[in-house]
């Protein structure tokens, strides 16, 4: 929460755009935390969603303004499975889907919600749902077999430089994966600077 209080949501702001910070307070942990989020999505818009450890680029909320409609994935990670060569408008199956960034129309996001809750995820059953269930984690992964089995036959954008880049490192590890033994970067980042003036933020804040 120091990172996303004092960096993260401030540098949105700056550039713009208006923060709603959804913090998993009571534990529910990623899974849960995320759905809850889903369902509390309100009206006919969307929202861009971001997690927790990630460094917005110069001119995120400019491009997001841009390209604001469906679904959009702001980040690669080809270690996260996702395709690098599959960029601009893609159909479903070729969507990157790493949660670092990514925009869901809001009635897309309550529509899974109650796809996850009402248990209709479960049918047919897919083990490594199960699994991820289990664990409390995966919200990346419900929601790709959510898009897949529900809208397979829409476009989705993936945007290309990536939106956001992905500093867990910097700011403390991954809770999620802390046995991760690689770092888990952008594959298209064009704001490298930023992430060098991040490391001498953070030594500021954390001082």
């Amino acid at each position: 929460m120091w990172y996303v209080d004092k960096i993260m949501a401030q540098t949105l702001m700056e550039q713009g755009a208006e923060v709603e910070i959804w913090n998993d307070r009571d534990g529910a942990g990623n899974l849960i935390a995320c759905m809850e989020s889903f369902a509390h999505r309100e009206g006919s818009g969307g929202t861009w969603h971001l997690q927790d450890d990630v460094l917005p680029c110069r001119d995120f909320v400019r491009r997001c303004e841009q390209n604001d409609d469906g679904i959009v994935y702001g980040f690669c990670n080809r270690q996260f499975t996702d395709d690098p060569g599959q960029t601009g408008r893609v159909h479903a199956p070729d969507a990157w889907h790493s949660f670092q960034c990514v925009r869901i129309p809001d009635g897309y996001a309550r529509e899974c919600a109650d796809w996850f809750f009402s248990g209709e995820w479960k049918n047919p059953i897919q083990p490594e749902l199960e699994v991820l269930r289990k664990l409390g984690k995966g919200d990346d992964s419900f929601f790709r077999a959510f898009l897949l089995e529900k809208h397979p036959y829409d476009l989705v954008l993936n945007m290309k430089p990536n939106l956001v880049e992905h500093v867990d490192w910097i700011v403390g590890g991954s809770i999620l994966s802390p046995w991760r033994g690689y770092l888990a970067r952008a594959e298209y980042w064009d704001d490298e600077d930023l992430v060098e003036e991040l490391k001498e933020e953070v030594k500021r804040v954390r001082a």
